[in-house]
């Protein structure tokens, strides 16, 4: 069944900026943000009264900007999820992932607003294209996770499950993202999983990743790795259960 027509002037346009520990940075990427045109949804994700003060101050003086604030941290996948809600009820048809700390090239915006333009009823997500700031252990863990999300989803469509940089349908991916319990770095992974097993068509285009090197890191070493560890067992068992599923429909597509 063919998806109905979108036109790109009926496409509204928001961008998500989980926040945590970097209220510092999240004045320049919200500022970055409002000047490509697109509301901003700043999610506090439980920052110390000081931290929320500042918030509080970013969005009120930059234009178009939204506070959601969480009274505890939750983890970057909670403040995600909050920041879909918010979206979902504020009827933005597209939402814009982007971290807070400025790791993420900023002169990708237009490109990635046009690729989701072109592909309305798509998820459009960033394939990390790194420097010399790149930690090992991230670049390695990153290759294991693919390894097994390629397993999970029965399929290389996915090249890079990690990157937080993505543009989401917000009408397809509301009614996936409220149901996931996985709200720490284990999200972001979990997401398009769950996302390829609805069907969902992704494209994925490169974008320069940095980290800074006064950067504030939220990555715990053993309860993150912990944390995606059980992500990869339960989705390697949902993938058992839908194996099927998955086989069948990607039958049906080549006979088609």
């Amino acid at each position: 069944m063919r998806e109905p027509k979108m036109k790109p002037e009926d496409m509204k346009f928001c961008a998500i900026v989980p926040v945590y520990r970097h209220e510092a940075t999240s004045r320049k990427v919200a500022e970055t943000l409002a000047a490509q045109g697109l509301s901003v949804i700043l999610v506090d994700d439980g920052n110390t009264p000081e931290g929320h003060e500042i918030l509080v101050q970013v969005a009120n003086e930059v234009p178009n900007t939204t506070l959601v604030t969480r009274e505890k941290n939750g983890g970057k996948g909670a403040a995600v999820i909050s920041g879909l809600e918010k979206a979902y009820e504020m009827d933005f048809t597209h939402a814009l992932q982007m971290d807070a700390d400025g790791q993420h090239d900023a002169d990708a915006i237009p490109f990635f607003l046009k690729a989701a333009k072109k592909h309305p009823f798509d998820l459009v997500a960033g394939m990390p294209q790194y420097d010399g700031t790149v930690p090992k252990s991230r670049e390695q863990g990153r290759k294991i996770t693919n390894f097994w999300v390629a397993v999970e989803t029965l399929s290389r469509s996915i090249p890079d499950s990690m990157c937080g940089f993505r543009v989401y349908p917000v009408a397809k991916v509301w009614p996936v993202a409220k149901k996931i319990r996985t709200y720490r770095m284990g999200f972001d992974i979990e997401i398009l999983v769950r996302l390829s097993w609805a069907g969902l068509k992704m494209y994925f285009y490169p974008i320069k990743v940095k980290y800074p090197e006064d950067g504030v890191s939220n990555f715990r070493a053993l309860g993150d790795n912990v944390e995606i560890s059980w992500t990869h067992t339960k989705l390697c068992l949902g993938m058992l259960i839908r194996s099927p599923i998955i086989l069948g429909r990607r039958l049906f597509k080549k006979k088609k």
